[in-house]
């Protein structure tokens, strides 16, 4: 039993040091999804615009309690692909396509203007809808 141990112990070591890859479990809980918790994270990835970003968020999950929307899938800004929505493993993995998201199209200005320019939303009402979100 010793030897096998420390055999395991040792090419571990040598796996380790030859640089190879180790699969490793996230252990970090992601954390409850709050206006609070949501504004860290958007910071946290230098999301622009995000008093916009939030106010998103907010419509799109009805203030994080929809039961039949996209949040039921940890999708908190409602992006679809062929008519369903997209699925993320959690909420923060959502804030993070939407950086990517953002990053490929957002080239500056008005960030409102930008998002009904880029279509964001089938409600033509939506710009008014996230300018009357009050935080």
């Amino acid at each position: 039993m010793r030897v096998w141990l420390f055999g395991l112990i040792l090419i571990s070591a040598f796996s380790a040091n030859a640089g190879d890859s180790i699969i490793s479990t996230n252990l970090v809980k992601t954390p409850e999804l709050t206006i609070e918790n949501l504004k860290i994270i958007l910071k946290q990835e230098k999301v622009k615009h995000a008093d916009v970003v939030l106010q998103q968020a907010i419509v799109e999950t009805g203030w994080f309690k929809c039961t039949h929307c996209s949040l039921s899938r940890n999708n908190i800004f409602g992006f679809y692909y062929k008519k369903k929505y997209l699925v993320f493993t959690d909420w923060v993995d959502c804030v993070r396509y939407y950086k990517r998201w953002q990053d490929r199209h957002f080239k500056g200005g008005d960030y409102y203007k930008f998002l009904e320019d880029v279509g964001y939303a089938t409600n033509p009402k939506y710009v008014s809808d996230l300018k009357k979100i009050r935080l």
